[in-house]
């Protein structure tokens, strides 16, 4: 069984925040503007973490890559202005927070939203300063899947990456972690666009729900203090 981790790195939208209906949210805003139809909210879950942009592609299939950089500011304003009013924390995630705070396991958020938009979110959600590291999309000169984001994250937190860990539901998450030799477990209650092709990321561990971390995963942490 695992070892208490040194530290955890997580994903944020798709990980520990459910944020598909505001950012669902703001693509049906710019279809009913462009006079279309808007989509459900279940039907393109699958594709947020994988940002803005694919959503307006998805959304807008027939349109080329410069047209959908057209409707992105609009996409950006409407979500700012919505950014948290359907957005939840995933069930359990409080509490594999807190019990890595209770056993002073440092941890960080690195996505790939853009910083701004990430403390926004954060804010709203009434977690701002909730963990002193947050690397955005933006933060550094390369975003995930290079490992640079996890490793100044790791650097911050004043944590090596053996036995550190990845926790995240995109294939970039995954192969990030890899090549900033963590270990990797992906989050199998996010949005994954082909769930049945997990097993070919390589990560250590598919995790079915967050309290399953502290079940498995990171159950040496309640015997650590």
């Amino acid at each position: 069984m695992p070892s208490a981790p040194a530290a955890v790195l997580f994903d944020l939208d798709g990980t520990l925040l459910d944020t598909a209906p505001d950012l669902i949210g703001a693509l049906n805003r710019v279809l009913l503007e462009q006079n279309r139809d808007p989509v459900a909210v279940a039907d393109f879950r699958r594709w947020v973490s994988q940002g803005g942009r694919r959503l307006l592609r998805e959304g807008f299939p027939d349109l080329d890559q410069s047209r959908i950089e057209d409707l992105l500011p609009c996409f950006l304003s409407y979500y700012e202005a919505h950014i948290a009013e359907h957005t939840l924390i995933y069930p359990g995630v409080d509490e594999v927070l807190a019990e890595l705070d209770h056993h002073a396991i440092p941890w960080a958020i690195v996505t790939n939203k853009p910083i701004g938009l990430t403390h926004m979110l954060l804010r709203a959600i009434g977690w701002e300063g909730r963990t002193p590291v947050v690397i955005g999309g933006d933060s550094l000169a390369e975003r995930k899947p290079h490992p640079l984001p996890l490793q100044v994250a790791l650097q911050r937190l004043g944590a090596s990456a053996a036995n550190a860990c990845m926790v995240g539901d995109d294939l970039r998450d995954i192969q990030a972690g890899q090549q900033a030799h963590c270990r990797t477990l992906i989050a199998r209650w996010g949005y994954l666009d082909r769930p049945d092709q997990l097993a070919q990321w390589g990560a250590d561990g598919i995790v079915e729900r967050p309290l399953d971390l502290l079940g498995r995963w990171f159950s040496s942490a309640r015997a650590s203090a």
